[in-house]
């Protein structure tokens, strides 16, 4: 009976997780599958890809180890897409969300790239990405109909940042052994750092070192992106320190990631981003060691999970471009010196010989405004004792108004601030034009009104006396000039100050050599140059020349009574009144002690001779009234006439004075001609 009961059971009984069998071959079948079902758990315990089985309802069965990883837990029995979020990838930036019901459709996909997020914490920050391939496929029974669906991920996460990394590295490497400046690199490195991140808009910030802010130098965005509201604001907004994502950065000198910047409180430009959907960003400082150049921010048009990878590498960018700056300064620096000597030479030699003074004022001008970068370089001359000043040379850059014939007869008094320090002997450096002192309101004025934004104004000093300044503007940026800059518009000033001094020096010498030093009249030589050129002039043109020479009458008894010093002042006074009674073009000469004589050139008749003469008799015959005494004194006056009388210098000055004598032999006080019949002429 018993054995009957045992051969009639022909089914598997499961009993407390063991299978039995009734015979011998459904025994090693079962045994079989359980040894199919003990490899498939090996296989899912040991393999590195995330390996994820679901039933045709889409919830899984069975899930690798590196699975469980991935999700952060246990998976199954949830629903493929709750456990798995996975974002695949439909073209360079777009993406799409997974269903695991297109696969148990039949659809079959290979290599697929794929991304997964996990928040993991609290923060917006807290949030892991995983970059992965996937193939995905159905599985069929033996009547090839869907029993479920197998999806395998291969992470390669690490790899892809080690490709973006080399990407990176590779591309700003590139582009700094392109540049010959950060400024000409500036604008690829924003674009190159958008291209390999896939991101949308690059800002470079550059910090002032004065004032301790961030303006924006350069902004690139994809063509295709349109922000033209938020790139306006960026262009115009400055930052201060912890101010907006730039100020943040620049004060920690730190990376800096935001989510989603339309939300963050600290970005204000929160607004025009959220209007021109802009969402993620991050910063990074451009910096060597504590010194810190700028910041760059990046934005894209999603919302990005921080990634501290990312922050690192971009935070050895950062000094990577810092150390590149750091060295270009070098560079530059010393270019800038040895300019700077060539330049201090060129201005110096130009002046050991000049025949032309304004050209090597304006060569030197040229040299020094274009080294310093300025917009204007001039120089201002005082006259009339300081009363007026002239903008008597001006060089200006190829973009840049010149304001030369603006700034002429200008009274000083205008300009008491300048004056009061150019006086002092100060140097002038107005870094920001609109920062200027509430007593210089006027020349504020005067400089905002030719577009000047900073200005450096040296006095110029010939002998210790001031006779005008140089000027170097800016038209363009506030505080342009280094301490080496002032140093050679400091060395242009002093040498076009000495080589003023020496032109000044040259030209007192070359005065005294042809004037008188009593009257201030021509001298004797000058006289002669003069008359040879009348001369020449009247030959070519058929016209006269006459020659006069004035004799004062009993000069000798004034020196005599009343002293050398009324006699000096008698003279002058005589040479003033002699000035009245001739034509602008004519000469006048001192060429004795009491003697002058006089050229009249361009004559058409000799009776004009005529006219001038009695002019000066009757004005040398009016009282003299010279510190309490009245002078009375008459003149004898003798004239010669070219060609009538003589041809050559020499027998015109001879003829004439032989007709000066003729006239105090008839009693003085009157004129004579060489020619006898000249002197029968009615008055």
């Amino acid at each position: 009976m018993k054995k009957q009961e045992k051969t009639k059971s022909d089914r598997p009984v499961e009993n407390e997780g063991c299978i039995t069998v009734a015979n011998g071959s459904e025994q090693k079948h079962y045994e079989d599958i359980l040894a199919d079902v003990c490899l498939l758990h090996s296989i899912l315990d040991q393999t590195m890809e995330g390996v994820v089985v679901c039933d045709v309802s889409g919830k899984i069965v069975r899930a690798s180890k590196t699975a469980h990883l991935l999700c952060g837990g246990d998976p199954v029995s949830k629903v493929f897409e709750e456990a798995f979020p996975l974002q695949i990838k439909t073209g360079k930036k777009e993406h799409t969300n997974f269903r695991i019901e297109d696969v148990l459709n039949c659809k079959i996909i290979q290599g697929a790239e794929v991304s997964l997020a996990y928040s993991f914490g609290d923060r917006s920050n807290d949030t892991k990405v995983f970059h992965m391939l996937m193939n995905a496929s159905p599985l069929l029974n033996a009547e090839k109909s869907v029993v479920g669906g197998i999806v395998i991920l291969s992470d390669v996460t690490e790899q892809k940042r080690v490709k973006r990394r080399k990407d990176i590295l590779y591309t700003i490497t590139h582009i700094l052994a392109e540049s010959t400046t950060f400024k000409e690199g500036a604008p690829e490195i924003l674009r190159g750092l958008c291209e390999c991140l896939e991101w949308d808009v690059g800002v470079l910030w550059t910090a002032e070192r004065k004032t301790g802010t961030l303006h924006c130098s350069d902004l690139w965005h994809k063509p295709s992106v349109e922000i033209p509201e938020f790139e306006a604001l960026t262009r115009q907004i400055t930052f201060s320190p912890q101010v907006g994502l730039p100020g943040s950065v620049y004060a920690d000198k730190a990376p800096l990631w935001i989510t989603n910047a339309v939300s963050d409180a600290n970005f204000p430009r929160a607004a025009v981003a959220a209007k021109e959907k802009l969402h993620g960003a991050f910063g990074f400082p451009i910096l060597t060691g504590n010194t810190i150049f700028g910041v760059i921010e990046l934005f894209s048009r999603e919302i990005q999970p921080a990634d501290d990878d990312l922050l690192t590498l971009m935070a050895s960018i950062g000094e990577q471009i810092g150390q590149f700056i750091k060295r270009k300064q070098s560079e530059e620096a010393l270019i800038h010196r040895i300019d700077f000597e060539k330049t201090v030479a060129s201005i110096s030699s130009r002046f050991v010989v000049f025949s032309d003074f304004n050209s090597a004022v304006f060569k030197s001008l040229a040299d020094a405004g274009r080294l310093c970068d300025a917009g204007r370089a001039y120089l201002f001359q005082f006259r009339d004792n300081g009363a007026f000043m002239d903008n008597s040379n001006e060089w200006h850059a190829d973009a840049v108004t010149p304001e030369i014939q603006h700034l002429q007869n200008l009274p000083t008094a205008m300009f008491p601030w300048l004056m009061k320090n150019l006086q002092a002997g100060n140097v002038i450096h107005i870094p920001d034009v609109s920062q200027m002192p509430a007593e210089a309101a006027f020349e504020k004025q005067e400089f905002e009104k030719r577009d000047i934004k900073a200005t450096l104004i040296l006095p110029v000093h010939a002998e210790k006396e001031l006779i005008g300044f140089v000027g170097f503007d800016s038209v363009v940026a506030i505080d342009p000039w280094h301490e080496e800059d002032i140093a050679l518009l400091h060395i242009t000033a002093e040498i076009i100050g000495n080589a003023a001094a020496r032109k000044h020096s040259e030209a007192l010498i070359t005065y005294m050599a042809y004037h008188d030093t009593l009257t201030g009249l021509p001298n004797r030589n000058l006289f002669h140059d003069r008359l040879k050129v009348a001369l020449v002039h009247a030959q070519r043109h058929k016209r006269m020349v006459a020659v006069m020479i004035i004799d004062l009458d009993q000069f000798k008894t004034v020196n005599d009574v009343l002293g050398h010093h009324i006699g000096d002042l008698l003279l002058k006074e005589i040479a003033a009144r002699l000035t009245h009674c001739v034509r602008k073009g004519d000469t006048i000469a001192r060429t004795g002690g009491d003697e002058f004589t006089i050229i009249l050139p361009d004559l058409i008749h000799a009776l004009n001779t005529i006219i001038v003469a009695s002019k000066i008799i009757d004005a040398l015959n009016q009282t003299f009234r010279l510190e309490g005494h009245e002078i009375h004194t008459t003149s004898s006056i003798g004239i010669s006439l070219y060609p009538l009388d003589a041809e050559s210098p020499e027998d015109l000055v001879k003829k004439a004075d032989i007709a000066m004598y003729l006239s105090k032999a008839r009693g003085k006080n009157t004129y004579r001609f060489y020619r006898s019949e000249m002197n029968n002429v009615k008055k």
